[in-house]
């Protein structure tokens, strides 16, 4: 089996499990897994832009609206645009994020350290730093796809 089929099963595995543990913690709430790196990013970091939010977590810039737009219909977020640009977005949390995310600190602090039983410090750092290098390049080779398909256009 190649690493990259390898790797992204072993991704698969981890992701899913800790989506079912963030699932069952937040069972009481009316939160969804999925909603629960959002909100700790935007409880971290209040007055974030959706698009900053965007590049913090990794992800399309149509899923931090969704996501975003449901958190706020919830009451865990308030939206407001820039002044100058209307378009842009600054994402505040409200009380009620800041009343949940002592829970969902401790959820995502449990999950971790279950996954990470038995590692060293050293080997945790050694994880993240080997996938930090790795989503680095697949960054790379994706922006390259990008221009060689706007150059084809």
């Amino acid at each position: 089996m190649d690493i990259i089929t390898q790797l992204t099963r072993q991704m698969n595995t981890i992701l899913s499990s800790a989506a079912s543990e963030y699932a069952h913690a937040m069972r009481d709430t009316d939160l969804r897994s999925a909603q629960l790196p959002y909100l700790m990013a935007v409880c971290q970091h209040p007055g974030m832009t959706q698009e900053a939010l965007a590049g913090y977590l990794g992800v399309d810039k149509s899923n931090v609206a969704r996501q975003i737009a449901q958190l706020e219909a919830l009451g865990y977020v308030e939206r407001q645009a820039d002044a100058a640009d209307r378009r842009r977005l600054f994402v505040h949390p409200t009380d009620r994020a800041f009343d949940v995310l002592p829970h969902l600190v401790d959820t995502v602090s449990d999950c971790q350290r279950e996954l990470t039983r038995g590692m060293s410090q050293e080997e945790k750092e050694l994880l993240c730093e080997l996938m930090t290098r790795m989503t680095r390049n697949a960054a790379r080779l994706s922006s390259q796809h990008e221009a060689d398909d706007r150059q084809d256009d």
